[in-house]
């Protein structure tokens, strides 16, 4: 195989039922110059491990491992690579055939670029939203440092592609950041290149009810936990050259500040909490909420558990939520 410019790496964990048009869809680009690394990560599926063996391409290399998690995985296909460009896919999802032509384009037109990313369609599989469709995308073509802090994470992370040299020169994925480690790594990043998003629908991120973090309440937690940790270790290196990560690894989170952005996060679980009169995880919120801030929409909650304790109080809770939800 000639020098390969372009390495596509995939973390799998089961879904084998959408292997073979994932990894397909990569197969299916219109460039010349790419390898695809896939890590099977112990997918206790037997079936991933039989499709991923099934495909057979030059282009094509299958790695299989214990599982270890999404980031040991994803760090095991980019050490496997050779590539001078990381492009991300993730299990399961779809990259229109144009996606690394595209990306790899604007790398090799621009060396102040360090970082490319494109719109893409969200697409629900199962629940009672399935089939969905909903175009996701940050208008604005380049991307700062104040994006990521602020707001929503502008990149989706499979769509990615990004220069190995970057990521190699701030170590990569941090194993500390079990959930969150693309927007951790980005942060990493970006003062060391430019970020742009290419505007044009070239990837289809599929959001699978069964087993995404979306439909998993610990794992939601635990992923806006992390990234408001990452913004914060973020400013401190900004502040003091290094963050609590590199300075106390596992322990690092124990330094972590307050965030209001985590407190108005707890204010919604509180409420959707009262509506389905779930008081297990009510109280875990409430526990919760005492370590952040208080907030105007914390206290709207802390005000509506009150009066939610009488039949009354209950109805007209009730009816301020959903008013308050319809618009």
């Amino acid at each position: 195989m000639d020098e390969i410019k372009v390495s596509i790496c995939v973390a799998y964990y089961n879904r084998s039922e959408y292997v073979k048009e994932c990894i397909q869809s990569l197969l299916d680009q219109d460039y010349d110059s790419f390898e695809i690394i896939v890590v099977n990560d112990g997918s206790k599926d037997p079936l991933t491990g039989q499709y991923l063996d099934e495909l057979d391409d030059r282009r094509l290399k299958i790695i299989h491992q214990e599982n270890k998690g999404f980031v040991s995985a994803i760090r095991a296909a980019i050490e496997a690579s050779s590539g001078k460009y990381i492009a991300i896919q993730g299990a399961g999802d779809i990259s229109l055939p144009s996606r690394i032509r595209r990306q790899a384009s604007v790398l090799d037109e621009n060396p102040q670029v360090g970082i490319v990313s494109c719109l893409f369609e969200n697409v629900v599989f199962g629940g009672e939203n399935d089939g969905l469709r909903k175009r996701r995308g940050y208008n604005n073509g380049k991307i700062s440092s104040s994006d990521f802090l602020n707001g929503s994470n502008p990149l989706g992370h499979g769509e990615v592609m990004f220069r190995r040299n970057i990521y190699n020169k701030v170590g990569g994925y941090r194993p500390y950041f079990k959930f969150s480690q693309d927007l951790d790594l980005w942060l990493l990043m970006i003062d060391h290149c430019e970020v742009e998003i290419i505007q044009e629908i070239l990837y289809e991120r599929r959001m699978f009810m069964k087993d995404g973090v979306s439909t998993d309440a610990s794992k939601q937690f635990l992923q806006k936990y992390l990234a408001e940790f990452a913004r914060q270790c973020y400013l401190d290196r900004q502040q003091y050259g290094k963050d609590l990560v590199e300075q106390y690894g596992i322990h690092g989170g124990l330094f972590r500040l307050r965030s209001t952005a985590l407190s108005n996060f707890i204010a919604t679980k509180i409420i959707n909490a009262l509506l389905v009169d779930d008081f297990k995880k009510l109280e875990m919120n409430l526990r919760f909420a005492k370590n952040e801030p208080i907030t105007l929409k914390l206290l709207i909650a802390f005000t509506l558990v009150f009066i939610f304790k009488f039949k009354l109080g209950r109805n007209l809770g009730t009816h301020f939520i959903n008013k308050y939800k319809s618009k």
